[in-house]
């Protein structure tokens, strides 16, 4: 989004969201989640009337790059203090936990300070940041993300959707995308290797065309491969998001991470198995008992997804 006139009156915000850390998990720190700054992009709704700065990581940058509603995307290194020092914002809302990140906010004149900072040598939460912190962290709660980042700036989440500037030169080219890696940082959200194999097998049985993930050092391949893909069957990933972005039809699977928080906008199905185990979702990196939440869910279940979701006759079936 360009603003063509740009005068004082115009309001102005910064977003600090570099993937650091997750916005609505209680810790701090630099293990990246690429996933969580992608579904950030709920809030550039509530700022269309703002020109807005973001800063982020290199290895996001993609995601937003040529986003419309962003009109200077930062990278985020050395020499940010001295780009941002003294320069004025209407709002600067800060998405990450980490002390270098926070101190950053400090040196931004701003009439409005939300999310996270850096006060009295600790990592300072807005009130409203805190809140939404606190019920995200929650025993139980039926709060969507969308809704939890909204409440962080004072507002009200009403069904807005994510936002990806990235325009794809592919056509859709197979049924059936295998979004099979997930995020070093969880690797309990893992789906057996085996179970893909043995859904693959079954979809290729009934016809349909798989493609299994491409594109995983560059994130330019992989939405280009995204939305190569009829539907997406996925687990608790950056491929479920950008999945629902691109519109695609999702079958996000989940195990560790709870369920409830994700809105899949009327274009997928989500899979657990409640039962499997009494921890679940445990929020753990790492699992005890082989990651038996995951390994429940079976193949079958999976294909039997995918008939609810692409009827037949199958269009797109090589």
């Amino acid at each position: 989004m360009v603003h063509a006139n740009l005068h004082n009156d115009v309001k102005t915000v910064l977003i600090i969201k570099l993937g650091y850390c997750e916005t609505l998990v209680k810790e701090e720190g630099f293990a990246p989640s690429l996933g969580d700054v992608f579904r950030h992009t709920v809030l550039l709704h509530h700022y269309a009337d703002y020109r807005v700065t973001w800063l982020t990581s290199a290895s996001a940058a993609p995601l937003l790059r040529d986003n419309p509603f962003i009109d200077e995307l930062l990278i985020f290194d050395e020499s940010s203090e001295t780009f941002l020092k003294n320069r004025h914002f209407t709002e600067v809302l800060c998405l990450e936990k980490a002390e270098s990140v926070c101190r950053l906010v400090n040196v931004v004149t701003t009439d409005r300070h939300l999310g996270f900072g850096w006060h009295k040598n600790d990592v300072h939460a807005h009130p409203m940041a805190h809140r939404a912190l606190a019920v995200a962290n929650g025993k139980k709660h039926h709060h969507t993300i969308q809704e939890l980042l909204y409440e962080m700036v004072g507002a009200r989440w009403r069904g807005e959707d994510y936002i990806l500037g990235y325009t794809p030169k592919v056509s859709e080219t197979c049924d059936i995308g295998l979004n099979y890696k997930v995020g070093s940082k969880w690797p309990s959200k893992a789906w057996p290797m085996l179970h893909w194999q043995e859904l693959e097998e079954l979809c290729r049985f009934e016809g349909l065309s798989v493609s299994w993930q491409q594109g995983c050092t560059n994130l330019e391949e992989y939405m280009e491969w995204i939305a190569g893909c009829r539907l997406v069957v996925t687990c608790d990933s950056l491929g479920m998001h950008l999945g629902l972005a691109m519109k695609k039809k999702v079958i996000a699977l989940f195990g560790p991470t709870p369920s409830e928080q994700i809105h899949m906008y009327n274009r997928g199905l989500i899979l657990h198995n409640a039962a499997a185990c009494p921890l679940a979702p445990c929020m753990q990196a790492s699992c005890p008992d082989h990651m038996r939440c995951m390994t429940s869910i079976l193949p079958t279940d999976v294909l039997n997804a995918i008939h609810r979701l692409i009827p037949a006759p199958v269009l797109v079936a090589s």
